[in-house]
């Protein structure tokens, strides 16, 4: 019978070299991990990119699906648009109502050819030629214009707009004691107009008066015609009331 051959135990001696050696590499990516400063988020977007790459597409969002990376938290602006819409929607359309009845008390007072009206997403100008209101060179409101700034001063008051009177001339100089300039005569007329209004009820906090001598021309001032048209007040309606400061 031959003799039983010997079994040597335990593993090969080279199993303890690659042993140690696998100990080692693991340490050593164990440290650079650590030392690392890992983003799990772009960590997800590289492997969602090799994935989108290869064609691996899933349609429910997973932890490692390609992912939008918001750049930052919304504002508050951007959360107040919708609220901001509605409002200007609600301005827009209480500004077509505004210049329909102003309309409607214009064309009772027989003076549409005089005056006119226009209406915006943000408020509603009307415009009446100076003659109506005063007589040439003068500031004092006409017995014939108190209609129609009845009229102006029931509308206002009805509708919470805030409102702005301009006074507007023709570049033809102007030089007496009370009114030295273009400048005076248009401020004047302006605040002429803003205190019958004030006197017919018209809150004084919603209303601003400004006097724009002949430097906003609606047409040219080479003739007679074109001056008559520069002659004029406006009377300004918006929702927003007029900024002050310099913000």
């Amino acid at each position: 019978m031959p003799p039983e051959k010997k079994i040597k135990k335990g593993s090969p001696p080279w199993m303890a070299t690659f042993a140690d050696l696998s100990t080692l590499l693991l340490t050593f990516f164990v440290l650079l991990l650590s030392m690392a400063n890992m983003d799990v988020q772009k960590f997800r977007e590289m492997l969602g990119s090799v994935q989108a790459a290869f064609g691996v597409q899933y349609e429910v969002q997973g932890d490692f699906q390609p992912v939008a990376v918001p750049t930052a938290a919304p504002s508050a602006q951007n959360a107040a648009a919708p609220s901001r819409r509605i409002s200007e929607a609600r301005a827009a359309m209480e500004s077509r109502q505004m210049s329909e009845q102003v309309q409607n008390f214009v064309n009772e007072t027989g003076l549409g050819s005089e005056v006119n009206v226009n209406a915006g997403n943000k408020g509603v100008r009307l415009r009446v030629k100076g003659h109506l209101f005063f007589e040439p060179g003068g500031a004092e409101i006409r017995q014939e214009a108190k209609k129609l700034l009845e009229g102006i001063a029931k509308v206002t008051k009805k509708f919470d707009f805030y409102l702005t009177v301009e006074g507007h001339t023709d570049d033809q100089p102007i030089s007496t004691p009370r009114f030295p300039s273009n400048w005076e005569l248009s401020a004047a007329r302006a605040a002429a107009v803003l205190r019958y209004l004030a006197g017919d009820g018209v809150p004084e906090k919603r209303m601003s008066a400004i006097g724009y001598a002949s430097s906003f021309p609606i047409a040219a001032n080479t003739s007679e015609a074109g001056r008559n048209k520069n002659r004029r007040v406006e009377f300004v309606f918006t929702k927003q009331p007029p900024r002050l400061g310099i913000d």
